[in-house]
């Protein structure tokens, strides 16, 4: 049976270590200290301590995973390690590609029983000029009890680990056609070493990296885990099924890619430490944007303590981090210090996407997509840097149908919708959102790149003729590329595909020798809701204060359209569908004060006037000059004649003057 995608379906139906900072308190859902495990602020002279920042390390046999994060939220750097047996050093991880806010590396094939000296680079992304922490040192030490796979572990994989409070390392890279391993024992530690663990290479059940099915205190660190050629929709690279006991994961790096597949996922969590990873996807393909839909992490909460802390997030297709609860009630579930950088495809993911009583806090979202979606009671958002832009996405209305249509929806900062969300505070926080001119890379760069270049596929044609070009190594969904691109002469401009089938794009070809082509598709970027405002319950004394928030387009002319078309325009703050009228004495829908708001555009916007107790008081609104103002006779639009004007007489200032 599909564990995964049952398990999702049955929720729908039921839901409708202790590591010291210098610079924050120490969590209660931090582990408690390993000797293995450390986490320190490195002293520099002068104005390098602000690049090494929440240093940690976890040291192992052969291996090391180091990771710190720049001292300024809004940063980003590229990185690397220089490392050796001396302080001499002579040896470096390989540059980071990306430039980011937190930097993490692995080091590998070290020598067992040794003392490793190392310093940490900071490279800037526009000078290349490098920074270098001071030389520091760690020693590598042989687990004597450890159990070693594949060399101490009969039979074949899955290997199963049973003995209960054993620590196994793994000691070369694995490859299984189904699941590689399956943790049964209470207390077990596994540690990859720094191996690399491949699953679902060969196979046509849903399968899974490393599967913890054990009853509690399991740990997963120190490797790779990356999802191989062939294996049903919903496979996972680790996965947690019906467990509510205490499980720790830190220093691992995933990679999946086939329709469906999650980086993480567990359920009926509780007690849970994810910490200091990197969690990768390329997956594109999803069965349904409305529900499954896909994430880099999904949790299902059964009763909280989930802390998800000091993270990197990449790519992925939907939501990025996503916690709900199938209990009663939750406690202590935190997710900070993450950076993150999804990739919404579809429509309606988030970076973020808390369960009830969240606190969500100082994380850095850099997407091509939203930011964060509160929906629940309770929730805190603050101390969060958030830059973004959207462009069009797919979805499939109603849900299931095929082919998905593009659409061009709003692209949102941090969101309250629906009734449920109610006593949620939002503040401190800085949220950007910016609506550019159209990219057209010609379909030029990498898959690895769509996110900025739209390349989706790179491939050889078998055939080309007029109508069709044919590649017989595919096996696309019908009409799965319909309206992208594809480039398949290089000095001929690309042609939009009318369709497809299995192994064939239907376009207005020129007859040419078949050859090298991609797929990809022209990012038309859409207008930004820095603050967007849909909470229904008239009373739910939301509050949003003390925050940045900024939206900009780089459209000159205005143009205000559907849903699925919504046009060339940006605002500070969005109003969805607050038509549900007052709220009882003394209470608000959302008391929105004491913020900054810039805008070249709009402050305020709706399709549907206001009616809600939406409190706008001793805020700054801020007209930019930068890249210019467009032409507006009112910044305020369609929220009603006396919602504006409540607004206006509410202690608020309107800078409407053109500013840089």
């Amino acid at each position: 049976m599909n564990k995964i995608r049952f398990f999702l379906l049955a929720t729908l139906s039921l839901v409708l270590l202790g590591f010291t900072y210098s610079i924050t308190k120490k969590s209660s859902l931090e582990s408690t200290e390993t000797s293995n495990r450390s986490r320190q602020n490195i002293s520099t002279n002068g104005d390098k301590r602000d690049l090494f920042q929440r240093c940690w390390s976890y040291v192992s046999e052969t291996s090391a995973v180091i990771y710190w994060q720049l001292g300024d939220i809004s940063s980003s750097a590229r990185s690397y390690i220089e490392y050796g047996k001396t302080k001499k050093l002579g040896s470096q991880t390989q540059v980071t590609i990306k430039p980011r806010w937190a930097q993490y590396h692995q080091l590998k094939n070290l020598d067992p029983e040794t003392t490793c000296y190392y310093r940490m680079v900071v490279v800037d992304p526009e000078t290349n000029r490098e920074t270098k922490s001071e030389i520091l040192k760690i020693t590598l030490k042989n687990k004597k009890n450890a159990i070693r796979i594949p060399d101490n572990i009969t039979g074949s994989t899955p290997y199963i680990l049973d003995k209960p409070g054993a620590y196994y390392i793994l000691t070369k890279d694995i490859t299984a056609k189904g699941t590689a391993i399956e943790i049964t024992g209470k207390g077990v530690t596994l540690d990859l070493n720094g191996h690399t663990v491949t699953f679902g290479d060969d196979t046509n059940e849903q399968v899974y990296g490393v599967r913890f099915a054990d009853w509690g205190n399991s740990v997963l660190c120190n490797g790779y885990i990356v999802q191989g050629r062939k294996s049903r929709d919903y496979s996972a690279a680790i996965v947690s099924l019906d467990r509510t006991v205490p499980t720790e994961i830190f220093g691992i790096t995933t990679d999946v890619h086939l329709p469906n597949a999650f980086p993480v996922f567990m359920n009926h969590a509780n007690k849970v430490n994810i910490h200091h990873n990197y969690i990768y996807s390329r997956v594109t393909e999803i069965e349904c944007r409305h529900y499954p839909g896909n994430a880099l992490m999904r949790i299902y909460t059964y009763g909280g303590d989930i802390h998800i802390h000091d993270n990197l997030f990449s790519e992925g297709c939907h939501w990025g981090i996503n916690v709900r609860i199938v209990s009663r009630t939750v406690k202590n579930v935190e997710i900070d210090h993450n950076d993150i950088r999804h990739h919404q495809q579809y429509v309606n993911g988030y970076a973020i996407a808390p369960c009830e009583g969240a606190r969500v806090h100082d994380n850095k979202i850099t997407s091509s997509g939203r930011g964060i979606h509160i929906t629940k009671e309770n929730i805190q958002v603050y101390n969060n840097y958030i830059d973004t832009k959207g462009h069009q996405q797919l979805s499939d209305y109603p849900a299931k149908t095929r082919p998905f249509k593009h659409r061009m929806i709003e692209c949102h900062g941090i969101k309250l919708e629906g009734n449920h969300a109610r006593n949620c505070k939002i503040y401190n926080n800085f949220v950007r959102i910016t609506q550019y001119l159209p990219a057209d890379s010609d379909g030029k760069g990498s898959p690895e790149d769509k996110m900025d270049n739209g390349v989706y596929i790179r491939s050889s044609a078998t055939s080309l003729s007029s109508d069709k070009l044919v590649d017989t190594t595919q096996n696309w969904e019908k009409d799965r590329w319909r309206f992208y691109y594809v480039k398949y002469i290089p000095d001929q401009p690309p042609v939009k595909i009318t369709g497809n089938d299995a192994h064939t794009l239907f376009a207005d070809f020129k007859e040419a020798v078949p050859s090298e082509y991609t797929i990809y598709m022209k990012w038309i970027y859409v207008p930004p809701t820095p603050l967007n405002i849909a909470c229904y319950d008239p009373n739910g004394t939301n509050e949003i204060y003390n925050n940045t928030f900024t939206g900009i387009t780089y459209y000159n002319e205005t143009r205000h359209g559907d849903y699925g078309d919504t046009g060339e325009w940006a605002t500070a703050i969005m109003f969805i569908w607050m038509k549900y009228g007052p709220a009882e004495p003394g209470k608000f829908a959302a008391c929105v004060h004491n913020n900054r708001f810039f805008s070249n555009d709009l402050f305020l916007n709706t399709g549907t006037e206001v009616n809600m107790t939406v409190r706008i008081e001793n805020n700054t609104f801020t007209l930019l000059k930068k890249p210019f103002a467009t032409v507006r006779t009112n910044r305020i639009r369609g929220v009603g004649e006396a919602f504006e004007k409540q607004v206006r007489n509410s202690n608020n200032t309107f800078n409407e003057q053109e500013k840089k």
